[in-house]
């Protein structure tokens, strides 16, 4: 049976497929729940680590595949996060356009009136990767 910790990390951000097949390979390395959830919950013990602990730094994370797996999780995350994040914030714009124009909404907000229409152009419903509210425009 696989620990619960696990499962508290990875949830919230990885599928129910996806979690045993990640499990497998930190474990490989290594890495426990605990040091997950470290890394998630505080990414800077990760991030500054090869400035902070010099040459071998990534002993710590399992080595160079661990550390490499670790960050990965932490850009999974992170790119969860930022795509709630994006979610909720064009919902809030909505709110907002909805009782004002979209240039007092801009003004207010300090960004371009562009950014706030741009927020309109991605239906709800868009894929969780590759969707503009959490990406710069496309070149």
């Amino acid at each position: 049976m696989i620990d619960v910790g696990w499962y508290l990390s990875l949830v919230g951000y990885r599928t129910a497929a996806e979690i045993p097949g990640v499990i497998e390979r930190l474990q490989a390395c290594g890495i426990t729940s605990e040091i997950l959830d470290k890394v998630l919950s505080a990414p800077d013990s990760l991030l500054y680590a090869p400035e902070r602990d010099g040459e071998d730094w990534a002993q710590d994370y399992g080595g160079p595949a661990g550390a490499a797996l670790l960050t990965a999780e932490l850009l999974a995350y992170l790119s969860h996060q930022h795509r709630l994040a994006a979610l909720i914030h064009r919902d809030l714009v909505t709110e907002l356009v909805a009782t004002d124009s979209v240039a007092a909404v801009a003004g207010h907000l300090g960004i371009s009136e562009v950014a706030v229409a741009r927020l309109f152009l991605v239906p709800p419903t868009s894929p969780p990767t590759g969707d503009a509210p959490t990406e710069g425009p496309t070149p």
